[in-house]
């Protein structure tokens, strides 16, 4: 019920608006405009001042010093128009006096083309636009109250544009319409940015003071304006009153906005300030800038004030993009373009004027501004047109540009998979000799110690003494990715450059014999960058892997990272292998379990039969129970969740059900919540430690003690076994599988001591630092928050 009833409340608002839209429209087809304002001069004679070159009298030849004698057979000064707002309209004969001759002139309704253009076709456009934003609003965001607000501000707007031709022709109903809206427009536009980032929390408005000042002074303006209209004269200073507030209150919000912009510049709403200023200076800047002001002040305008409220229409664009829009433009871009080309357009603009002045006289200071003004921000918009062109049109008009593009594409896909130098090299030479003609390339490498140079692969035709000659002069200015032009011969670039040496690609001339261009330059920069980019990885990827293969060969030397890094590698390998067997293998085992299952109680197979399939039956549901245990020894179940010490309780209750010793663990002072990292290598440890005490220790009984310091985990491990030589330590380290303890621990930086002798059992102490916990712990933290 609430909702049929805010939607009728809207139709017979929008029945109002259109109805007083249609009046207004009438008045300004039925009503001339005459475009005339006058003085009383000190002879007490009606001197005009200003014709407006829209209006009926610029085409009758009125021009500024004439004296109006008679205005409908009565002088001007019994005339309402002339008495309250200083000028001449609705009139239907006009006596003009020049130099003395009467000239008597009859007002027909003949509009030209300009003022059908600026005060019929323009305006009817601009309300239709907004009206037709205002619908889009209603249906995209009828909840929104933001959306309301900028609802009524688009049709304020609108309505303000369409009556200035009515209040131009001393239409009362569309003069008070005109100064109603045209005061609204500014504190509308505040109300709305009050509320638009009020739902995002974000404080527009301290306070509505602000606007509570501005409602009150535009109420104010108006009561004057209804008393004035009553009793009063000269109503054209409430007018510029108008203007003037009008321009203060855009002024305010241009600083507001700004004020606001520099207060949450940081925060994710900055695209959406910046878009809004730019919105707003584009649509009131012409108008308050080179049309209200210039008019109040020096009673000029510089542009027509009908042709800057057409800009208008940015601002409700803007708003209605921000608001129905999911992802914006990047400002930032638009931005920096705009400013490159206004600083680029500066001394253009300067010569063109220059030589029109030189050439051409008689134009007046305000012409001249506007010249400026039209050729400044036409050359602007050409080059940012031009670049856009330029960027959707460029590579279909000029297909040598494209194929630049093209083999950037497919040498940055192909140098993708490049895994050794050699073949980075051939792909490069390959890529230069396709696209560009050229005689010959090659690949160099030049010691900087003694400056040798030697080719790598490609052709031996270069110019040795030149290149270094011109290296040993240049050495330190040359970066990788330059391209260096040493004469007619060719050009060479630099791809990397080391301490002691660097590589260099040599390219011949093109076999026409013509200078290498603009385009070809820019792409073999950018292809050598690519180049020269992957090369560096490459020989990277090619000293780690030798000191992986040095670490591997070498475990006792490999530093800490290395172990940690080979060891991750493996548990990765573990899991993967525990996963397959137990989606495949496990589940296959047993799927076939229960069809022999099924199968061995079907009375139709004999009894004999029946027991052997029992039989497999079992022993594959005793394979299945071996596969299960496999993969938890592989991949521990709950061992993240349930921590070290309840994952090696579990871990002793299962060993002592398979084994015949007994564990006796104490972890009661142990009191460190350890990363997956440190919980996964502590109990492969005691994994290995309790293997080699069934197989090889003949231990009866093992103690395991778990415990933490303020610096250090400690951890002990004692059993009754047979104990061990410790002068053949390191075979027997080999042949036991204890060798990789040492190494696991090495590669948490910890230290690893093995005491035993000959009937006397094994005893091992470890000791970890908890510095190494920590700094692990912190930054898996840290990781989670930035996923976060």
């Amino acid at each position: 019920m609430g909702n049929l009833k805010k939607r009728f409340v809207l139709l017979i608002l929008a029945g109002i608006i259109l109805m007083l839209s249609y009046y207004l429209l009438y008045i300004t087809l039925n009503i001339p405009y005459i475009g005339v304002s006058v003085d009383e001069n000190e002879a007490g004679k009606w001197q005009i001042s200003y014709v407006d070159h829209l209006g009926w009298a610029k085409q009758q030849g009125i021009k500024v010093g004439d004296t109006v004698s008679l205005i409908n057979q009565n002088q001007p000064s019994e005339y309402f128009a002339v008495l309250k707002y200083g000028v001449i309209e609705q009139a239907e004969t006009i006596v003009i006096n020049r130099n003395g001759e009467l000239i008597l002139h009859k007002v027909t309704n003949n509009m030209t083309p300009q003022q059908v253009q600026y005060h019929i076709v323009i305006p009817t456009l601009v309300f239709v636009i907004l009206f037709v934003f205002s619908c889009v609003l209603y249906v995209k965001k009828s909840n929104d109250m933001s959306a309301h607000i900028l609802m009524l501000f688009f049709l304020t707007i609108g309505l303000s544009y369409l009556s200035a031709g009515a209040s131009s022709r001393i239409d009362t109903p569309g003069i008070y319409v005109n100064r109603i809206t045209f005061s609204l427009i500014p504190v509308l536009f505040l109300e709305f940015l009050n509320t638009y980032f009020y739902r995002y929390g974000l404080s527009f408005l301290n306070s509505r003071k602000i606007l509570f000042a501005l409602y009150l002074t535009n109420g104010f303006l108006l009561v004057i304006l209804a008393v004035s209209q009553i009793f009063g004269r000269n109503l054209w200073i409430i007018r510029h009153l108008f203007l003037v507030v009008f321009s203060i209150g855009i002024l305010l919000c241009l600083y507001i906005l700004i004020s606001r912009y520099i207060r949450y510049r940081n925060t994710i709403r900055k695209p959406v300030f910046k878009i809004i200023i730019i919105g707003f200076t584009l649509s009131f800047f012409p108008f308050v800038a080179l049309a209200s002001l210039p008019k109040v002040l020096f009673g000029i305008e510089l542009i027509p004030g009908a042709l800057a409220a057409t800009f208008l229409i940015f601002l409700p664009g803007v708003f209605v993009y921000l608001i129905i829009a999911n992802s914006l433009f990047d400002i930032d871009f638009i931005l920096d373009r705009i400013r490159y080309y206004s600083l680029l357009t500066l001394i253009p603009t300067a010569i063109f004027i220059l030589f029109l002045f030189n050439f051409v006289r008689g134009f007046t200071l305000v012409q001249w501004i506007q010249i400026i003004l039209v050729v400044y921000i036409g050359l602007i918009a050409f080059l940012y047109v031009k670049e856009d062109l330029d960027f959707r049109f460029r590579t279909k008009l000029f297909k040598e540009k494209y194929n630049f593009q093209a083999s950037l594409d497919r040498f940055s896909q192909d140098i993708a998979k490049v895994m050794k130098i050699s073949d980075l090299e051939e792909r490069l030479i390959m890529e230069v000799t396709e696209v560009l003609s050229v005689k010959s390339i090659s690949l160099l490498e030049i010691d900087l110690t003694d400056y040798s140079l030697s080719i790598g692969t490609g052709s031996a035709d270069f110019p040795e003494t030149i290149i270094i000659d011109w290296l040993k002069n240049n050495t330190e200015l040359v970066l990788v990715g330059e391209l260096i032009d040493i004469g007619r011969s060719g050009v060479f670039l630099i791809l990397s450059k080391e301490k002691d040496k660097s590589r260099l690609v040599w390219i011949r001339e093109k076999l026409n014999r013509t200078e290498f261009n603009q385009d070809e330059r820019v792409w073999l920069r950018t292809i050598a960058s690519y180049a020269s980019i992957v090369y560096e990885n490459l020989h990277l990827i090619e000293g780690l892997i030798e000191k992986l293969e040095e670490a591997v060969t070498r475990k006792d030397s490999a530093n800490p990272w290395v172990l940690r890094l080979l060891f991750n590698l493996a548990e990765k390998e573990r899991r993967r292998l525990a996963s397959d067997l137990h989606d495949s293998a496990l589940q296959q085992q047993l799927l076939w379990y229960r069809n022999l299952e099924r199968i061995s109680v079907d009375e139709r197979i004999p009894v004999d039969l029946r027991k052997q399939l029992k039989n497999m039956a079992e022993g594959l549901l005793d394979v299945t129970h071996q596969i299960r245990e496999t993969c938890n020894e592989l991949l521990p179940p709950l061992l993240k969740e349930s921590g070290i010490v309840e994952a090696l309780k579990n871990l002793f209750a299962k060993a002592q059900l398979r084994n015949d010793y007994i564990v006796n663990f104490n972890a009661k002072g142990f009191s460190i919540n350890l990363d997956y990292e440190h919980v996964l290598v502590l109990y492969r440890i005691v994994q290995e430690l309790l293997t080699n005490a069934a197989k090889h220790s003949k231990a009866t009984e093992i103690n395991i003690t778990l415990a933490n310091s303020n610096d250090s985990i400690n951890f002990d491990y004692r059993d009754n076994g047979i104990g061990m030589d410790l002068q053949n330590l390191q075979s027997s380290l080999s042949h036991m599988g204890l060798a990789g303890i040492k190494e696991r621990i090495s590669g948490l930086e910890g230290k690893t001591c093995f005491y035993s002798s000959l009937g006397k059992g094994l005893e091992v102490s470890i000791w970890l630092p908890i510095d190494m916990i920590t700094n692990v712990n912190e930054q898996g933290v840290k990781e989670g928050k930035r996923t976060t």
